[in-house]
């Protein structure tokens, strides 16, 4: 390694850090002498990667405190072993992102518990890690929102908080009845989703199949439109496999009663 090598990333570091008079004045600042200069470059080096790193850290926390997630889940603790039907392969192919790039939609169908949740919320923190803009929200609360500005007449400046981040999550549609009263929220659902059509990149958790959403949102024209938007250009994982939540309270039980057996073994040894 140079000590060209050192200095090209020197400069390169100054640029990434936005310190153009630092940029100008490093070869005025630099000693002459080969050895002298080797040396500096290699300490302000050093100095400017970890003012980098640390840059990056707080945008990242950033990121992730912006995006409004509830929980911080990974891929690494997803029991895919659990869901040997989930096409692990896949799952890592979107944790690339790539389809975030190309401005791609992703739809995870599935019971409660069987992980589509976390695997959505993981690649949130996979893009803010990317120090990419993520916003979540649960679906029945951001129609309650949209819905409420209409009456205030800020819809427009609400609306911009779903339609502008380049990764929108709306978890557990079909879980909150929505009121046929209410029948404008299909209507403000389709706004969202036609503003981010082939503009950003959208991920929907729901455990209604598509072609149920109908009858949830309670119009069905505007539900074919929307989901015509929606899969157009998105990739749909069916999660078809037993809860996660249920395994754990079944594994709870049966260790409680193993120990409870246990307990009444040794009281019974000692009477």
């Amino acid at each position: 390694m140079t000590a060209t090598d050192t200095e090209d990333r020197v400069r390169e570091l100054l640029e990434r850090l936005s310190m153009p008079s630092a940029l100008r004045a490093l070869d005025q600042a630099l000693p002459k002498e080969p050895a002298q200069k080797t040396a500096a470059l290699k300490t302000l080096e050093s100095l400017l990667a970890a003012e980098a790193g640390d840059r990056t850290e707080r945008r990242i926390s950033r990121r992730i405190s912006d995006a409004k997630l509830p929980d911080y889940p990974t891929l690494q603790s997803f029991d895919f072993d659990f869901q040997p039907a989930l096409d692990r392969d896949l799952i890592m192919e979107l944790a690339t992102l790539a389809w975030v790039d190309r401005k791609e939609d992703l739809l995870l169908v599935g019971q409660s518990s069987t992980g589509k949740s976390h695997i959505g919320k993981a690649l949130c923190m996979i893009a803010c890690s990317k120090e990419k803009r993520v916003r979540y929200t649960s679906c029945a609360d951001m129609l309650q929102e949209l819905f409420a500005s209409l009456a205030d007449g800020s819809l427009s400046r609400v609306l911009s908080k779903y339609t502008r981040p380049p990764m929108l999550m709306i978890d557990d549609l079909g879980y909150d009845p929505i009121e046929q009263e209410q029948a404008r929220e299909a209507q403000l659902l389709y706004k969202v989703i036609d503003a981010r059509h082939g503009k950003t990149s959208t991920i929907i958790t729901s455990n209604l199949p598509p072609e149920a959403w109908a009858d949830y949102l309670g119009d069905h024209y505007l539900t074919v439109a929307l989901l015509e938007r929606l899969l157009f250009h998105a990739t749909a994982i069916t999660i078809d496999g037993p809860s996660y939540r249920v395994a754990q309270h079944k594994k709870r039980q049966k260790e409680k009663c193993k120990k409870k057996n246990n307990d009444n073994k040794k009281n019974r040894r000692h009477q």
